[in-house]
């Protein structure tokens, strides 16, 4: 009869303990809570070294990231990607057009436009290939060596898919016109191709 009384007890006694435990960190919730209230609070990275310096560092597996500015319209990127995750479409500004597409910080002039460069970094394998064949190097993993041009991004989680799309590129109908792109868009939604502008004849001199 004594073991069954001393069980209770104990039962008791334990129960009371925890709920102790639990009302002080009730209480004290600001200054003793250990839950990090994810994702609009995030632990800090420590700074950390991995044997020599991030200039000599040929590759980091981050998110990608683009100089729209030094892109040139070439596809190598596009065309090196294993999972087709870029999307690139472009379009050659016409001869006769005044629109200036621009120069990159290499000093390459740019001959086409790019009305689209979206990376879904869901598909993303972080293979790092697409950065290799740019030949203006606007195509980058940011952080390591990259640390410069944009800071690197450990995590990069989203509530949507459609967030992980990067658009890198997002021009209007206006600047698309501009540049000359009648035939873009024409394809883009179905329509017939404009008539290229007739030429005016040349007039024959009467004598």
């Amino acid at each position: 009869m004594s073991t069954y009384f001393k069980e209770i007890f104990d039962g008791l006694k334990t129960f009371i303990g925890g709920l102790k435990l639990t009302m002080h960190h009730f209480r004290n919730r600001k200054d003793l809570v250990c839950t990090l209230q994810y994702p609009h609070e995030k632990w800090p990275v420590p700074e950390r070294h991995i044997g020599f310096d991030l200039e000599d560092y040929n590759v980091i597996r981050s998110r990608l990231n683009v100089d729209l500015d030094d892109c040139i319209g070439c596809l190598s990127c596009q065309r090196a990607c294993p999972v087709d995750c870029i999307k690139i479409e472009t379009f050659k500004v016409p001869k006769d057009s005044d629109f200036d597409a621009g120069v990159t910080s290499n000093g390459t002039q740019k001959k086409m436009y790019v009305a689209r460069f979206s990376i879904d970094m869901t598909e993303c394998m972080f293979c790092n290939l697409c950065t290799y064949p740019c030949p203006e190097d606007c195509i980058y993993m940011a952080g390591g060596p990259n640390s410069h041009r944009h800071e690197v991004e450990y995590e990069f989680s989203k509530r949507t898919r459609e967030e992980l799309i990067f658009n890198f590129a997002e021009r209007t109908e206006e600047e698309i016109l501009e540049a000359g792109g009648e035939k873009y868009l024409a394809k883009k939604k179905g329509l017939p191709l404009p008539e290229p502008k007739a030429q005016n004849p040349e007039k024959k001199e009467t004598k």
